[in-house]
């Protein structure tokens, strides 16, 4: 009898999932929530969001599958109608119920921890006015008013030094925090955290970013417990670009960046556990960053994932590079007209082009808008590196005099920090004054 109902459970699933699929793009998670996504399913993203789009979207076409239109553009064109309300934050699906019956799973109720929306932490607002709340250098500087200034450095993929001691050597002094980033496009390398002791040798205030490509919800949260025995009290939380084309990767997406937020915050703000329930003494108290990237299309989208993500709890957001300065400012607007300037401190991403080769990656990178006229000055330069540097300059200065920018944050792409510090000079960095 037994064997008898597993058969019938089995079949069922199956036609269910047959059906949907047929109907939907349903990809079987036993906890459906197309009643709220539009009819869209959003487990066919490629990377499995459950909570909107990733910063690899661009023209509103999908970082994974280019010719194809982002799930979360078509979820956000049915259910939000050019609205930029807050989202629900849904959870993460438990993988049990995975290829089971979603209405099994409704009628006995097993489907409510991955369907029930997360209900957000009561957190004051505005927030940026708020006394600092951890002890994080870089959000007293973000709360002291000042432009502020940071860039980053890449974890090296062994255990010699000598070339990230050098880098951070160069950009010494100069910069508000610095982000350790680590497993560039899939590669083993130290971990960011590795890194961000190395900052901390160096008397600099590190940022580890941590992807959810790579981390389970325990350790992520492992990593926080980590970074704060260590004195490391900032963390960003990003998606993590897609190793699509790599079939030997297994990509994690055990949550997505909007839920790592809320796990940081929650832990920070009662002590708890949210996915465990854990009370835990002497919890972590990160000051907590994301991403956006203030081009994808239409604005709404941009905006309302980053509504979500203040909901959750971040304090500061990095922004994609900036080369469309026209676009940006368009963005700026709406960030501001939504509030989002309240409650959180925006650094724009500034690029610092110096190097051909990584010139010439440029348009290769998921989620860039990269007009024509600044890759034909780039391109055509007698000095790239004269050139890189000044248009560097020029986009700090530009985005310096928006209102809400609270700082720029460098990427480089070139191997050489030490024309990192002339582009700030004088305009942001520890100490200094600036626009904002």
């Amino acid at each position: 009898m037994t064997s008898l109902k597993g058969i019938l459970r089995r079949t069922a699933a199956r036609a269910e999932a047959f059906l949907k699929g047929t109907a939907f793009d349903c990809r079987a998670c036993g906890q459906c929530m197309l009643s709220r996504t539009g009819l869209i399913c959003p487990m066919s993203c490629p990377k499995g969001l459950r909570n909107g789009p990733c910063g690899g979207t661009v023209g509103e076409m999908c970082e994974v599958y280019p010719d194809r239109q982002c799930v979360w553009v078509r979820i956000h064109a049915h259910t939000a109608k050019g609205g930029d309300s807050v989202p629900a934050l849904n959870p993460s699906p438990d993988a049990a119920l995975f290829f089971t019956s979603s209405y099994a799973n409704w009628l006995s109720g097993l489907d409510r921890p991955g369907t029930t929306p997360l209900a957000y932490l009561d957190l004051p607002s505005p927030r940026v006015g708020q006394p600092p709340a951890t002890a994080s250098r870089l959000e007293a500087a973000c709360k002291s008013g000042r432009f502020v200034a940071t860039c980053e450095i890449r974890s090296p993929r062994h255990a010699d030094f000598a070339r990230l001691d050098k880098e951070i050597g160069a950009i010494q002094g100069h910069f508000d925090a610095v982000n350790a980033t680590a497993y560039l496009n899939g590669k083993p390398s130290l971990p960011a955290a590795r890194s961000c002791l190395e900052l901390l040798r160096f008397g600099m205030e590190p940022v580890c970013q941590l992807t959810c490509r790579d981390l389970t919800k325990t350790s992520f949260v492992s990593e926080l417990i980590a970074n704060d025995a260590n004195g490391i009290h900032n963390v960003l939380c990003l998606t993590g670009d897609s190793y699509a084309g790599n079939p030997r990767i297994k990509q994690v997406f055990d949550m997505d960046s909007s839920l790592m937020v809320y796990e940081a915050r929650h832990l920070r703000e009662t002590g708890t556990i949210h996915f465990t329930g854990e009370a835990m003494k002497n919890a972590p108290r990160p000051f907590i960053g994301v991403a956006i990237n203030p081009f994808s299309t239409p604005i709404e989208v941009p905006i309302r994932r980053l509504r979500q993500k203040a909901a959750a709890g971040a304090d500061f957001v990095q922004t994609q590079l900036v080369f469309n300065l026209a676009a940006f400012a368009d963005f700026m607007r709406r960030f501001r007209d939504a509030g989002l300037d309240r409650d959180l401190f925006l650094l724009a991403g500034v690029p610092v082009v110096i190097s051909k080769p990584a010139m010439e990656m440029i348009p290769r990178i998921p989620g860039i808008d990269y007009p024509e006229e600044v890759r034909h000055r780039l391109e055509t330069a007698a000095n790239l590196r004269e050139e890189g540097c000044r248009l560097a300059r020029e986009t700090v200065e530009a985005v310096s005099r928006l209102p809400g920018v609270s700082g720029v944050h460098l990427m480089l792409f070139g191997a050489d920090h030490t024309v990192l510090p002339d582009i700030v000079r004088g305009l942001a960095g520890p100490g200094k004054g600036g626009g904002g």
